[in-house]
């Protein structure tokens, strides 16, 4: 059930992608946002991440590690 509503939403927004190029500015400003938030959202989720992941060394301790 789940995997036919998500099929139906896909392709509701693959219909709203194929009518874009004749889409009203606004209505392609809009999408533009969405898309930019999307990715930086991404972006920064990876950078969390990679930075939680690589950076983070167990055994050593920071100076942010213990209150003074």
């Amino acid at each position: 059930l789940a995997a036919k509503e998500m099929r139906t939403l896909l392709q509701k927004l693959w219909a709203k992608l194929q009518g874009l190029p004749t889409a009203s500015p606004l209505e392609m400003g809009a999408f533009a946002v969405l898309v930019l938030f999307i990715v930086v959202f991404l972006f920064m989720l990876l950078v969390t991440c990679l930075t939680c992941c690589c950076c983070h060394r167990t055994g050593t301790k920071g100076p942010h590690s213990q209150l003074t």
